[in-house]
């Protein structure tokens, strides 16, 4: 097995007699140039296709050192989740003699430019709630809008509140956007939706200004420090913006509908491209086309593959929701906070019953393609 997620030992390697060898791209302690990894020279080597080519070597290595005592027939199954879950279907299409089969948890296989299906995605899943919780974030979100643009003194108590004294307005609207859609991505829908049910919005802003460092922090937010070369072990946000810039795009903008949008206007394209050439300098944009030209993107082919989505995680619009044929199945896992990766959690008594079949059948994907079948 290659795993990105420790939790996922405990659902299979029970099941399944294997071993398990660990593999974490982007963002590890294991720097390949040094102090200098992060410099815009080097950042080029962080591609999709590299990692691809570091997974088949690691495997390769793998078999070659005595002290894993794992033999040259040995049968591989890679698994990750969200990147690493594209990855791990990208391997599967790429390296089919390599592995026997993989499972891709929330697995992004489609690069997109201009991703609106992300936040009209945000609104669907805070539906579950009720339409007064979306509506309680297009309030909250208009209202620090109008304080960063039109009062000084508020915008200034509003920077100190949420620790974000270095972004400019602009990016303390997209910082603060992502505090909504994080909370709900990662499965916490129904706690922000309850915290945010009061109508006094000195009392809301208080619950985000102390919950929000649980999913995102505002320096991944600011250029300035996107732009930094310094290695920072804790941070991954110059690695994994550059990979969105250069390759796969996945720039969450609002939507055309007023009604369907709580993200500011001001969060556009155009914003998006200062960013990356502030950050990465002139000419670093995604060219989509020639990679899903290579990879397939959703008419991605091949065979031995598993791939989940949470029904609540607005990234499902980038991967693959329906079964085809009779080599890729895929699951759209239905629950309250049913969100990002949500299979690769530690099993509870209280999970859905369409997660604990989606856990099923993946054990009973493995199991055939371990026998051979």
């Amino acid at each position: 097995f290659f795993f990105n997620d420790t939790a996922t030992t405990e659902i299979y390697t029970e099941q399944i007699v294997g071993s398990v060898r660990c593999v974490q791209e982007t963002d590890g302690a294991s720097q390949p140039f040094g102090k200098d990894s992060l410099s815009l020279e080097n950042l080029k080597y962080l591609t999709a296709e590299q990692a691809l080519e570091d997974l088949a070597y690691f495997m390769k290595w793998v078999h070659e050192t005595p002290e894993f005592n794992v033999n040259q027939g040995s049968r591989w199954i890679t698994i990750g989740g969200s990147y690493p879950g594209a990855l791990s279907a990208w391997f599967r299409y790429k390296y089919p003699h390599l592995t026997v089969g993989a499972l891709s948890s929330s697995g992004v296989v489609e690069p997109i430019i201009d991703f609106r299906k992300f936040d009209e995605q945000v609104r669907i899943s805070a539906l579950k709630s009720g339409e007064w919780c979306f509506q309680a974030i297009k309030e909250i979100s208009a209202k620090v809008e109008d304080t960063l643009l039109h009062d000084q003194q508020g915008s200034v108590d509003l920077r100190k509140q949420f620790n974000a004294h270095g972004l400019t307005n602009t990016e303390f609207l997209w910082f603060f956007a992502d505090i909504f859609v994080e909370l709900i991505q990662y499965g916490h829908r129904r706690e922000l939706c309850e915290a945010i049910k009061t109508n006094n919005h000195a009392e809301r802003l208080d619950w985000l200004s102390k919950n929000y460092d649980r999913v995102v922090g505002p320096t991944d937010y600011g250029t300035y420090f996107l732009a930094n070369e310094t290695y920072v072990q804790e941070k991954n946000s110059r690695q994994w913006m550059y990979q969105q810039c250069s390759q796969f795009g996945w720039m969450q903008t609002a939507p055309y509908e007023e009604a369907i949008s709580a993200r500011s206007k001001l969060i556009d394209l155009d914003f998006f491209r200062k960013v990356c050439k502030q950050a990465y300098g002139e000419g670093v944009w995604p060219d989509i086309e020639e990679f899903n030209q290579q990879f397939g993107e959703l008419k991605l082919k091949a065979t031995n593959l598993v791939l989940t989505n949470g029904d609540e995680d607005p990234w499902k619009w980038a991967g693959i929701l329906q079964s085809r044929s009779k080599d890729i199945h895929a699951y759209e896992i239905q629950c309250d906070d049913c969100a990002h990766c949500v299979d690769l959690s530690t099993p509870t008594e209280a999970d859905s019953w369409s997660l604990t079949w989606t856990r099923i059948k993946i054990a009973y994907y493995f199991t055939l393609w371990f026998n051979g079948f």
